[in-house]
């Protein structure tokens, strides 16, 4: 995954807001996720697709984090949410 990988949020999922938490569920893994609030931004962003560089540009907009740390912290999120097939990449 790189910066010009486009993803988004597998529609299958359920997902609901829980005070700044987001918590998802799988009904095809059978299996509850939880995100604070960084990874339910990501999520909404998720929405529609996006590319990852999209998706930092719009962190960095909003949140007071360098690009690199911002590009590490958000490929190696959405490869665990790869994993646990809760994105569709492309």
């Amino acid at each position: 995954m790189d910066m010009t990988t486009v993803v988004k949020r597998h529609p299958s999922l359920l997902a609901s807001q829980v005070d700044d938490d987001l918590v998802m569920f799988s009904a095809e893994r059978g299996m509850y996720y939880g995100t604070q609030a960084v990874g339910g931004r990501i999520w909404t962003m998720m929405e529609d697709e996006v590319s990852v560089s999209g998706i930092c540009d719009q962190l960095l907009a909003e949140f007071s984090i360098d690009r690199e740390t911002c590009e590490h912290d958000v490929v190696q999120f959405l490869e665990q949410l790869e994993v646990e097939g809760l994105v569709v990449v492309r």
